[in-house]
This record gives C-alpha cells, sequence and structure tokens, in this order.
C-alpha cells in the first residue's frame, strides 16, 4: 500500500475538508438533527452538485468513475464533520451492490439519479434475532403468481423515512434459520402498501427506524443479484459499508483530537495552559497514536478491497481498533475538556455521538476480534512455527 497521497487527492481532500466545514458548523448540526428528516435536503443536493455521491459510479452512468480511495477521502472528511445525512448509506446500500450485481437495466435506471441527488437508498438487514449474524434473517418473500411477498422487520435502518429504495435482505426459499442458502436481497420502494417505519431512540444524530413489511408485492425487477443466492453479495456489501465506516470513525476521532489539542493551548491552570505540562501532553500523544493507528488500518482495508484482495482480517482489525481504542480517545477528551465538553455549543459531544453509533453498528469489537482469531486459527502453522512453539 502507498501510504503518501498524490497531490490531485491532496487538493480533493482538501476541498471536500474546507466544504464539509463550511457547511457543517454546530449551529447547522443542531438545525439538521432537530429537523423532521435530521437533514437538509438541499444540503444533500450541494452533496451531490459537487460529484460525491456519483465519485465511483462510471462516467457512463452519470459519475464521474473516481476510485474507492477517493471516496474514502470524503468518507474521513465526511466523518471529521459528522455530516448528517444519508450520504454514505446512499453509497453504501445503493451504488455500490448496483455496480456489483445490477442488472443493466437497474444500472442505467438508478444510478444517474443517484448521482444527481435524486435517489437515496438504505439497508434494511438486521434483525431481532439476527444483528450480527445475518444467516438468522428471518424476514421471508416466498414466490407466487410471478410476484414475490415480503414479510418481516427489520431493525436500525438509517433514513428509512427520507430513502427511496431500501435494500432488503429476506428469505426466498424454505432452508431453515442458521444458514446461508436461500436469501436474496431486494430492492423495496418506500412507500408501498404493506411497508410502515417506526422511529427509533438514538443516541446518534442520524435517525434510525424499525421498518415492518406485511405482505409487500415485489416483482423480479426488485431482485438484486441471482434469487437464493444472495448470500454473497449481502456480505460484500456489507463488507464494504464497514470498510466505508472506519474510515468516517476516524474522520470523527480525528476531530475530537484536534480539538482538544487546541483547548488545552488555551486553557489555563496555575497561570499556565495546561497543554504545557507533560502529563497532558502524553495523554494527547497516546490519543493521536490510536487515531492514527484506526486510521492507517481503515485505509489498509479499502486499498486491498479496491485491489480486489482479500480484506476480511484487515477490516477486522481496523474496526475492532477503532472500536475499542476510539473510545478512550473520546474518554481522553472528555477528561481534557471537563464540563466543557458536554456542552451543546461545541463540537465534542457531535463527536462522541457520532462515535458511539458508527461503534455499534455492522459489528462491535467483540464481534471483529472473533473474525480476527478465526483468520489465526484458519492460518496453516509451518514445522518452523511448531519448532518455535516448543522452542
Amino acid at each position: 500500500m502507498e501510504f503518501a497521497l498524490t497531490q490531485i487527492q491532496e487538493e480533493f481532500k482538501s476541498m471536500a475538508h474546507k466544504f464539509f466545514k463550511e457547511k457543517c458548523s454546530v449551529q447547522e448540526l443542531r438545525k439538521f438533527e432537530t429537523s423532521e428528516d435530521s437533514y437538509s435536503p438541499a444540503f444533500y443536493k450541494e452533496i451531490a452538485d459537487l460529484g460525491f455521491l456519483g465519485l465511483i459510479i462510471p462516467e457512463e452512468y452519470g459519475g464521474t468513475g473516481g476510485s474507492l480511495m477517493d471516496l474514502a477521502l470524503v468518507a474521513e472528511e465526511a466523518g471529521w464533520a459528522s455530516l448528517p445525512a444519508p450520504f454514505l448509506s446512499t453509497i453504501a446500500y445503493g451504488v455500490i451492490p448496483l455496480l456489483e450485481s445490477g442488472s443493466k437495466a437497474q444500472k442505467e435506471e438508478l444510478l444517474p439519479q443517484i448521482a444527481e441527488g435524486e435517489l437515496i437508498f438504505s439497508g434494511a438487514f438486521s434483525e431481532p434475532q439476527s444483528h450480527y449474524d445475518l444467516r438468522y434473517v428471518t424476514a421471508t418473500a416466498p414466490k407466487k403468481d410471478d410476484e414475490y411477498s415480503l414479510s418481516g422487520k427489520k431493525l436500525f435502518v438509517p433514513f428509512a423515512k427520507s430513502a427511496d429504495y431500501l435494500l432488503t435482505l429476506a428469505r426466498t426459499s424454505s432452508n431453515r434459520e442458521g444458514t446461508s442458502e436461500g436469501l436474496t436481497l431486494f430492492l423495496v420502494k418506500s412507500g408501498q402498501p404493506g411497508t410502515r417505519s417506526i422511529p427509533l431512540p438514538s443516541i446518534g444524530p442520524d435517525r434510525l427506524y424499525e421498518v415492518e413489511f406485511q405482505n409487500v408485492s415485489l416483482s423480479d425487477e426488485s431482485v438484486l443479484g441471482d434469487v437464493n443466492n444472495g448470500w454473497s453479495l449481502t456480505q460484500k456489501t456489507i463488507q464494504m459499508a464497514a470498510a466505508i465506516q472506519c474510515v468516517e470513525m476516524a474522520g470523527v476521532l480525528r476531530r475530537a483530537l484536534e480539538v482538544t489539542n487546541e483547548y488545552v493551548k488555551e486553557r489555563k491552570q496555575f497561570n499556565r495552559a495546561i497543554g504545557s505540562y507533560q502529563s497532558v501532553q502524553h495523554r494527547l500523544s497516546d490519543m493521536f497514536t490510536i487515531v492514527e493507528g484506526g486510521r492507517l488500518a481503515a485505509y489498509q482495508a479499502i486499498w486491498r478491497l479496491e485491489k480486489g484482495l482479500p480484506a476480511e482480517k484487515e477490516l477486522a482489525i481496523a474496526k475492532a481498533w477503532l472500536c475499542k481504542e476510539g473510545q478512550n480517545v473520546l474518554i481522553g477528551a472528555h477528561q481534557l475538556h471537563g464540563g466543557m465538553g458536554i456542552d451543546l455549543d461545541y463540537p465534542l459531544q457531535f463527536c462522541f455521538r457520532r462515535f458511539k453509533s458508527m461503534q455499534l453498528n455492522l459489528g462491535t469489537a467483540p464481534v471483529h476480534l472473533k473474525k480476527i482469531s478465526q483468520s489465526i486459527g484458519r492460518q496453516k502453522i509451518t514445522v518452523s512455527d511448531s519448532l518455535a512453539v516448543r522452542a
């Protein structure tokens, strides 16, 4: 992996940072959070006009044909700004699966509208009994008379009320629960008869919903990929979504560190800025190490995915590190701020709540630590390794 950015990428990252910094002030963030949809449709259109929504969409479908690494740079700055918009959910649950397995007709119809900011996508995967292991999905969509009938309950669906399409995982065959067989991905239009969205309380600024499907009629055109063989696409989609979220988390932690660094330079105790004390400097150094380690791990996973290389272990390392050690960054930031950190007119509380929401999404630290242990267990032990263990 090449750690240095190209000059074009540096300029692109700087432009994204300037845009989000200007548009996502604390006052604007509070305004977005208290609005009906918890984001601004006008601001979302501005994101589209800058080309961010069409960044990885090929030019033939109205995009700019950028790379996954380019998207990661924008995602990091969006995390830094605590961006309250369905931007990354549309990329993760709309653009990426459509590019991966969408039919020509689906791509030609949907991708140009996404690039223009006219369509919003979200993912409906989690259920009460299958949050981190989607093989236990119980939502069903049996086919009868050329139509599928979708029924089931989905949890923690971001921006469900605002989304035009919900990427939904359901069981289309009679295979038992706990197996990856017989699962299919559907593009479900919001507002169809039999669909109901219920707001869920959330610590984060993004609005989450419980979505209930009751005999929702779906045609063959709603299927994404192959019927009864949706597990592979589901894994790829969740993997890409988690990788993008890791970069976003790194941006959130970077903002918390920067805010804290500025604060300790101004806050005085015993006629000295508290940042001049060695103990504070050591604490900030530890926080910086965590942020940079998590950021590099996240970009390593993104790079491998972009190159088409296996990235399950690298992604698990990034998510586990950011979830587990990132918490210490926020704790350190709040301790160095004292009571100032929870002030609603201060950005640190947005960082904390945003981070906590992402920490619980797409796998917690224990979930990903288990994946790392499993990947280690699958590695072959050579003769030299075994001798080293005995020695």
